[in-house]
């Protein structure tokens, strides 16, 4: 297994595939964190109280901002319905974001894991096996040499990822931001981002590096 720097993979929110952006936005908010934020992570309960008021903020922005403020907060919120179990909502969201896209690797690989499990979800349930078989056919119908790179992220990400990686991540890069007792929005999506990938991401890691794998779909190089 290639190591991949931590930073990376906090930026890599992207490989689920794709966060929005890639650069500090600009938004009206800031929200409110704990001290120990790596707990948001792993803690179901602190992750709930901290997750109510967040989506009450992001709806209440409603369509604020430019487009890639637009399509972050979309973003966002598709994570938080994603970890409520709402697959239906956070698809709904993620297809807004498709078609503001123009690029078109972005258009294919935003919100990817939340396409597949979504498509597990109603093709046989919360399993591994459901998983990878909705894995196969979204890959099975991807042109696979346009995102590769992005792919190739994924895998590393399924190899690396468990909760207690995602914790840390969010503790030792998010923690020196907090300002005040808050984070604006990057901070926030990396936050999201890591407990998705320690929910949802860590428990069918092995089988995105094996259905990856068979593709020759190589980790990045160190």
């Amino acid at each position: 297994m290639r190591c991949i720097c931590p930073t990376a993979l906090l930026v890599a929110v992207a490989c689920d595939g794709t966060a929005p952006h890639t650069q500090p936005l600009s938004t009206p908010g800031r929200y409110r964190v704990p001290a120990d934020v790596g707990l948001l992570v792993v803690d179901t309960a602190a992750f709930a109280g901290f997750a109510r008021p967040v989506r009450r903020q992001l709806e209440a922005e409603g369509d604020a901002g430019g487009l890639a403020v637009r399509k972050e907060r979309l973003f966002l919120l598709a994570l938080l319905d994603a970890l409520d179990d709402r697959w239906q909502a956070a698809v709904t969201r993620i297809d807004r974001i498709a078609a503001m896209e123009t690029d078109p690797v972005a258009k294919a690989m935003t919100g990817l894991t939340i396409r597949v499990w979504a498509d597990a979800r109603s093709h046989g349930g919360d399993t591994p096996a459901a998983f990878r078989a909705a894995l196969e056919r979204r890959l099975a119908a991807m042109d696979l040499t346009a995102v590769r790179s992005s792919l190739s992220m994924l895998r590393a990400m399924g190899q690396a990822f468990t909760p207690d990686v995602c914790r840390k991540l969010v503790a030792s890069e998010v923690g020196p931001r907090i300002e005040r007792g808050t984070v604006g929005v990057t901070e926030l999506h990396a936050i999201l981002f890591q407990r998705y990938a320690a929910m949802r991401l860590a428990p069918v890691g092995s089988v995105i590096d094996e259905v990856l794998g068979a593709r020759g779909i190589e980790p990045p190089a160190e």
